[in-house]
């Protein structure tokens, strides 16, 4: 169901999470002190102009929306793939908002940021290392309360098949990408993220994608989720028809308490609460409610969720 505003379901304790939802692909994860981000996009340039102009980030709409809140302290970005809804806004965030935190992405990732950005020496790149169904993949730590590990997932197409800017960037850009087909999606990713407690137990534990993968890829590793179910995945519904059994592989692989829908708005309008749906997603909606029987949402912009921690 859509909401907006504050959703608190958090008990009588002072320990707990906020996950706040800045729209596309944007999210703030805090607990605490320990901030992460996820790319968001405010420039959300039209369908017009992105298919037949130049488009570029513009930094007075970035700087009126991430001013909202104080993310100065966060230590990473997590970007899933690198086409320009998730990136193109993220060396303005990195630079003004979040001078402390790294990047977190793939080789295409820091690639595409190069040397122009100014940015492109904070990403850390994940190829290598990203976990998947059978695989435990390597853990990074960002401060002492929070540990991310990538995992090795595929951008399904928009339609018919057919992926929009795909590709692969081998060498570091000098200058910023000026078309949407120059920002290649790369290698796609999906994240874990674990806050910790003092004791390295986990504390509460976050699934994160930003664009829809066929199963198996995007899976979190078996073993991982039998030591410690999801207490929040976040699943995107857009192009979800392209793939086979998304949500339901998701929803059996993670084993999640509650799930979050991101990245289900038109993004080619200004951002706006209440937002116009880039689909009709009652269908993903009811498939799935038929395999599973906890707590989802659809938030819209700047919806903030509660919860307690283990």
């Amino acid at each position: 169901p859509a909401v907006s505003g504050i959703i608190d379901q958090t008990v009588a304790t002072e320990d707990s999470v906020r996950l706040i939802y800045l729209g596309t692909g944007g999210w703030i994860f805090e607990r605490g002190s320990d901030q992460v981000l996820t790319a968001p996009l405010f420039s959300n340039p039209g369908l017009v102009r992105t298919g037949l102009l130049p488009i570029q980030s513009n930094l007075d709409i970035v700087d009126k929306f991430m001013s909202r809140y104080d993310v100065s302290e966060a230590r990473v970005i997590l970007v899933g793939h690198a086409h320009y809804d998730h990136l193109m806004d993220v060396p303005r965030v990195a630079l003004k908002h979040a001078p402390r935190a790294r990047i977190l992405g793939s080789k295409t990732v820091k690639n595409t940021l190069g040397s122009w950005s100014e940015v492109g020496e904070r990403v850390d790149e994940v190829n290598d290392i990203a976990g998947d169904q059978k695989t435990v993949g390597a853990w990074l730590r960002y401060g002492t309360g929070v540990r991310i590990m990538a995992l090795r997932s595929f951008h399904a197409p928009h339609f018919e098949g057919y992926t929009l800017y795909k590709g692969i960037r081998v060498r570091s850009l000098t200058e910023e990408p000026r078309w949407a087909s120059e920002w290649l999606d790369g290698t796609t990713h999906a994240y874990l993220i674990d806050f910790l407690n003092v004791d390295e137990s986990i504390a509460f534990r976050i699934y994160y994608q930003d664009a829809v993968s066929p199963p198996p890829l995007g899976f979190a590793p078996e073993q991982t989720v039998r030591e410690r179910p999801i207490d929040v995945a976040i699943l995107v519904p857009a192009t979800f028809d392209q793939v086979n059994w998304h949500p339901e592989a998701f929803v059996e692989n993670l084993q999640p308490q509650r799930v979050l829908l991101g990245h289900w708005e038109n993004f080619f309008s200004s951002p706006v609460s209440p937002a116009d749906p880039l689909s009709n997603f009652s269908h993903f909606e009811k498939r799935l409610e038929r395999v599973f029987s906890g707590a989802w949402w659809k938030p819209e912009l700047w919806t903030e969720f509660r919860f307690s921690v283990h």
